[in-house]
């Protein structure tokens, strides 16, 4: 294995930076799968860390995304503004005082992160509720879930290569998104 480096990513529809541990050299602008407090997420590459310490960075570097992970991406965002649209119309017609900034969603599919402008009062909190359920029951399957936490069966991700066979593409997200 390489040494520890930090990189800068920037997370989420907010744009946050955040310090990150990475086992391999990235360069700006590359996209990564990332562990964050949040989940599993997309980040991309802002540049080299030098004044965080190591031991300091909550947020590690996964690995670079895939094929597959921009694929998928595109499905999730498909959904997600979609998601996003309902919960804004929603509000309106329902004459909520807060208004919808945007959402993050995790790379697993199944959590949305709502950014509101305003005071949310329970009406919102209803409305973005229905809607989170909805996109979620879109977007989730039990086989994807168990993809990403157990991989494509026993042993996955211990042989050499990082999967089961090296050649399993689904080892690639199952793999990557273990603790």
């Amino acid at each position: 294995m390489g040494k520890m480096q930090l990189v800068y990513l920037r997370i989420g529809s907010l744009a946050e930076i955040h310090a990150a541990t990475a086992l391999l050299p990235l360069s700006r602008g590359r996209r990564v799968i990332v562990r964050t407090g949040r989940g599993i997420e997309l980040g991309e590459v802002v540049g080299p860390c030098r004044t965080h310490p190591v031991g300091q960075a909550t947020t590690r570097v996964l690995r670079p995304t895939t094929e597959e992970d921009e694929l998928l991406i595109r499905r999730l965002d498909r959904h997600k503004r979609r998601a996003v649209e309902e919960c804004r119309i929603a509000m309106q017609d329902a004459g909520c005082s807060a208004t919808l900034l945007d959402v993050d969603q995790l790379f697993d599919g199944g959590t949305l992160v709502m950014h509101f402008l305003g005071e949310v009062d329970e009406q919102a909190r209803q409305i973005t509720e229905t809607i989170a359920g909805q996109y979620e029951s879109v977007v989730q399957s039990r086989h994807f879930a168990k993809l990403l936490s157990d991989g494509c069966g026993p042993d996955c991700g211990t042989k050499e290569g990082g999967g089961c066979s090296g050649t399993c593409g689904s080892c690639a997200v199952g793999c990557a998104t273990k603790s």
